[in-house]
């Protein structure tokens, strides 16, 4: 009863009944999209990323230097072959009401939570032993690689060899309180149920589409290492409003990369700092196309080779994509992949328009087809003017260099991640998150036969192999080797058009300090002082 009673406490509180706005040091920083939901196992926007960053502790954290510390646990250890972790986690830990305690049971239904084949979740992941499995109905949950040993001890046994940073995410390494999570139902992690925050910060209030505001947890375990008292953050903000509301004293952080904009805020005093490649922009290709029509012609290597030697990324780079490095392979410089294989290209940088026809030649003999039966390819993106521009920039080339037709469809941030998810796309504008150490961990297992989702719609045994020989790998060295033979299948066959490396910076107000990176770029501003 006592518990149930302190679940209702939470709930009131997080729908607005908190301690009053924190006074003191308030930091002020804006992003471009609403978080559209704050459950750890369906956000998937940076500004989401970035709420669940301060409001969520994780199993192990990174901190300032950049090392992976403990968070929720106490200490931890992992067999030889790096495939078995055993977490011991701190005693008396609380969620934001001081008295909901966390134990290993919420990692173990967060975990379940996360897999639940009948109610699934986008930020799935299929990392422990035999959660495929489970996912596709063939063993019970009683099989998946995680084991509740005591009240504040957890197991984890990993298909392929597991790193430090695997477990400071926050879809599978955050606790749920399960009596609550349930009680939220579908809105769950919405503006009206908002998550218990067992971080150094909590939502006081999230007015959609306008701002959310996290002030402290008084029930956070290093509360006296936090400097800051409150984050202030303004949604729906374009780069151009951004600038603006830095200019005008009106934020304190804020990240970018348009070339023109970080001069005219160091021109005006502004600090531009550390500088962070966090996604691969471009197309985001679905091999079985949106529909059977288009899935023929996507399906085949030839026709992605076309479109993807048919454009030119320093043209785009230099009109549309100002901020971005243009590509010439998957992993970017400054990742492990690049430093441990630098020579690779698999590219130009520029439009081969020769060689991109010899392609669509090749595709159109293989196919059975003529020119005139290649249908209308759609590019999706967000309703904004920059993805648009963008679009109509690879929309002229490809007509002019291939002579392919395309249509451009602007949909909401909604509907456009729904149509993603579900498979409902030919070409898709857009960004793909780093990950550590490679892009194996997030990106590159959409791309798998039995991946368990639609969104990437490919079915290629020999990716299939190579991809598993290099999560396989018993040794960071030896993956990095097998990564490269991945990475090369990946490029020259076009599963994606990568066209180019973001290249974003931090800029601070003057005599604003102590923000950090975490890895993907992640900022956390916990202990900013100004």
């Amino acid at each position: 009863m006592k518990k149930l009673t302190a679940l209702i406490l939470c709930l009131m509180l997080c729908v607005g009944l908190m301690p009053a706005m924190a006074e003191g040091n308030a930091v002020r920083i804006a992003f471009g999209y609403d978080p559209n939901t704050l459950d750890y196992a369906m956000s998937n926007l940076d500004t989401a990323n970035f709420i669940l960053t301060h409001i969520a502790e994780t199993l192990l954290v990174q901190d300032a230097t950049g090392a992976y510390v403990p968070g929720i646990a106490e200490s931890y250890e992992k067999s030889e072959d790096g495939r078995v972790w055993t977490f011991k986690i701190k005693e008396g830990l609380t969620y934001q009401d001081g008295e909901t305690a966390i134990t290993a049971a919420d990692l173990f239904y967060a975990a379940k939570r996360l897999l639940d084949p009948a109610a699934p979740k986008d930020n799935a992941i299929f990392w422990l032993a035999n959660s495929e499995a489970y996912y596709a109905g063939e063993v019970s949950f009683d099989e998946v690689g995680v084991k509740l040993i005591d009240d504040y001890t957890i197991e984890y046994t990993f298909t392929n060899p597991t790193y430090e940073s695997t477990f400071t995410g926050t879809s599978l390494f955050a606790p749920l309180e399960e009596a609550y999570v349930e009680a939220g139902g579908e809105i769950y992690g919405s503006s009206s149920y908002l998550p218990l925050a067992n971080g150094p910060f909590m939502v006081e209030e999230w007015l959609d589409d306008a701002s959310v505001t996290l002030v402290r947890n008084p029930a956070y375990q290093n509360k006296d290492s936090i400097t800051v008292d409150e984050i202030d953050i303004t949604l729906n903000a374009s780069a151009d409003v951004v600038l603006d509301m830095m200019l005008a004293g009106e934020l304190d952080i804020a990240s970018f990369n348009d070339p023109l904009m970080l001069q005219t805020l160091e021109d005006s005093g502004f600090v531009k700092g550390e500088s962070y490649s966090s996604t691969y922009q471009g197309l985001n290709l679905r091999g079985g196309g949106r529909n059977e029509e288009t899935g023929k012609f996507l399906s085949n290597a030839n026709f992605r080779r076309a479109i993807n030697t048919a454009l030119d990324r320093e043209a785009l780079a230099a009109s549309v994509m100002t901020g971005y490095t243009p590509t010439w392979r998957l992993s970017a410089p400054g990742e492990l992949a690049y430093t441990a294989n630098p020579d690779y290209k698999a590219w130009d940088t520029t439009a081969n328009v020769e060689l991109a026809n010899q392609y669509l030649n090749a595709a159109m003999e293989e196919l059975g087809v003529t020119k005139d039966q290649i249908p209308v390819i759609q590019l999706m993106c967000y309703e904004s003017q920059g993805a648009i521009n963008s679009l109509s920039a690879v929309q002229d080339q490809l007509r002019v260099n291939l002579g392919l037709e395309t249509e451009i469809t602007p949909c909401t941030i909604q509907v456009m991640i729904s149509n993603a998810m579900s498979g409902n796309y030919d070409l898709w504008w857009g960004g793909n998150e780093a990950s550590v150490p490679d892009a194996c961990e997030s990106y590159l297992d959409g791309f798998r036969s039995n991946s368990g989702m639609p969104l990437r719609g490919y079915a290629d045994p020999e990716f299939d192999a190579l991809y598993e020989a290099a999560v396989s790998s018993a040794t960071l060295e030896e993956r990095l080797n097998n990564y490269a033979k991945l990475e090369a299948y990946f490029c020259e066959n076009a599963m994606c058009i990568i066209l180019g490396w973001d290249a974003h910076y931090i800029v601070t107000a003057p005599g604003t300090a102590g923000y950090y990176l975490l890895d993907g770029g992640r900022i956390n501003v916990s202990q900013l002082t100004k």
